[in-house]
């Protein structure tokens, strides 16, 4: 069983003053948990973004969201909290986590596709999407072990 540990930053800009371009910004924390077995690869994900427009713009709440699609058999996996969302630490918002199992490949290398963003719920404004709306990494898995 091996777990990785990523951080993605993403440049980004928001209208909305005290927020900009240097606000905007966010991290995608992810860490990613995969083990062999007879089937494949069992793969366990989770994510925390790191974003402080709410707090550079003064109220608000950060909506984070991620997917994940993987190169074997192009299912889309969204890494969710069921719909709650907390602060882990001063800046850190939780984003989810997901479980899946990729079938062996022989002549494959297993790559995920990650697809993030966040909302910023403003509430008496509505909700705000920074540019770009999304960014987009991969991943390289390791190899199967058992074809």
């Amino acid at each position: 069983m091996t777990t990785k540990s990523f951080r993605f930053s993403t440049l980004g800009y928001l209208a909305l003053e005290g927020v900009g371009a240097l606000h905007a910004s966010y991290t995608l924390l992810l860490n990613v948990t995969e083990s062999d077995d007879k089937e494949g690869k069992k793969l366990y994900l989770s994510a925390s973004m790191l974003c402080n427009a709410a707090k550079a713009y003064g109220s608000g709440v950060i909506k984070p969201w991620c997917t994940v699609e993987n190169n074997i058999d192009n299912k889309k996996y969204v890494l969710d909290s069921k719909d709650s969302a907390f602060a882990l630490t001063q800046n850190e918002i939780l984003i989810g986590g997901t479980h899946f199992t990729l079938k062996a490949s022989k002549n494959i290398q297993p790559v995920l596709k990650i697809e993030t963003g966040y909302f910023l719920n403003t509430g008496h404004t509505g909700s705000l999407v920074p540019i770009p709306k999304k960014a987009t990494h991969y991943i390289s898995l390791n190899k199967f072990k058992q074809v």
